[in-house]
């Protein structure tokens, strides 16, 4: 049992969604050693940007999405249609961002 998911699990569980997106803006950084930023757009939005890709996104989306790692698969999926290129079987992060468990595609 890999005790990353379970401890993403109790975050995602437990946290306020402005919590979690720090969670997964520090993963995504250490990931792709790169800086990712938040911006608080308002009360209820947030930007988030890497390089020269951006996404927005509500609470109530980051509340929506709170699994273990989904807010992480939406925001790459995000960058991915910005153009972002990456491999998703670069790491178990990225795996598990994508729901590709031991060895599943």
């Amino acid at each position: 049992m890999n005790t990353l998911g379970i401890q993403r699990g109790y975050m995602a569980k437990n946290m306020k969604a402005e919590e979690f997106i720090n969670v997964v803006i520090a993963a995504l950084s250490r990931e792709f050693e790169k800086e990712v930023k938040l911006e608080i757009i308002d009360e209820n939005g947030f930007k988030i940007t890497m390089k020269s890709y951006e996404v927005v996104m509500s609470r109530d989306l980051i509340n929506k999405l709170l699994s273990p790692y989904g807010v992480d698969r939406y925001m790459l999926q995000e960058f991915e249609k910005q153009g972002f290129k990456f491999d998703r079987n670069r790491s178990q992060y990225i795996k598990y961002c994508f729901g590709m468990y031991n060895g599943a595609k």
